[in-house]
């Protein structure tokens, strides 16, 4: 394999760099093997085809744990299926990856946001940054200063505190109970701020949605963990976008018969 990735110094401050270092070797493994190119190529195995366009790796699980091997105590270590898959998920779960099939050809899936990733453009310095990311920028910032000035707002404190109702019903409808402390209330606000009051549904049905979203994940309902707190899952803009549209599209999503295969003897 030759050629090279594109990997920003701002890796650093990201909070996958802080994640444990097999989810980090993990990630950057995925960014180098999937297909860089215009060029679409397709696999097939009986009835099952695969189409695999830039961005986006088909690999078996088997065959993932294999290639990133590492050497630790002058001997070979190699991750399991099982390790491998839940690793997968951790990085879907924080909405890096999306996995998009599993067939007997193995584990389909796309690196989100790989174009700006991987495009030499998105790494200018901030003096040469195009007028359209300069508006972006500003109107984030915008974004921001609404948020602070709503969550200051009386009728937004009462909505954070019918959000927590909410959230004791999905998440923790036995007690003990978590506290809900002002924390938890910053930003559950600003949650209702930034999604659940500007996408055109319910506010509760809609935050309903996303907490079934976060019940779907192994990871973040981990015991003892606290990762399915509000401050753990909201804690960023970038996180409550995530969450509130995974909740979207899976709401919008048709009801299919997975093709989903327990089979990972098939490698490519």
């Amino acid at each position: 394999m030759s050629g090279f990735i594109l990997l920003s110094r701002d890796l650093l401050d990201n909070s996958l760099w802080r994640a444990n270092s097999d989810l980090v070797r993990l990630f950057i493994y995925l960014c180098i093997s999937a297909n860089y190119g215009k060029r679409e190529y397709t696999y097939s195995r009986g009835t099952v085809e695969v189409t695999i366009r830039k961005g986006e790796f088909l690999r078996s699980l088997r065959k993932i744990g294999e290639d990133c091997a590492f050497t630790g105590n002058n001997k070979l270590i190699t991750w399991s299926t099982s390790r491998v898959s839940g690793m997968l998920k951790q990085l879907e779960d924080d909405g890096r990856i999306e996995v998009l099939s599993n067939s007997v050809l193995g584990t389909h899936l796309k690196i989100r946001n790989y174009e700006s990733y991987q495009d030499f453009s998105s790494y200018k310095r901030r003096e040469l940054r195009t007028d359209a990311e300069q508006m972006q920028n500003k109107s984030k910032q915008v974004r921001t200063v609404k948020t602070k000035k709503a969550v200051e707002d009386p009728a937004t404190k009462q909505r954070a505190g019918e959000l927590w109702s909410v959230y004791l019903e999905e998440l923790s409808p036995k007690p003990p109970h978590p506290r809900f402390t002002s924390k938890r209330a910053s930003v559950l606000m600003a949650l209702y701020t930034e999604q659940l009051s500007s996408n055109g549904a319910d506010p509760l049905v809609l935050f309903r949605k996303v907490l079934k979203a976060v019940k779907g994940s192994d990871h973040h309902m981990q015991k003892g963990k606290g990762y399915h707190l509000p401050e753990s899952l909201f804690r960023s803009e970038e996180r409550r976008e995530s969450w509130t549209h995974r909740a979207l599209a899976k709401a919008k999503a048709p009801n299919r018969t997975p093709t989903v295969s327990r089979d990972w003897s098939v490698d490519t």
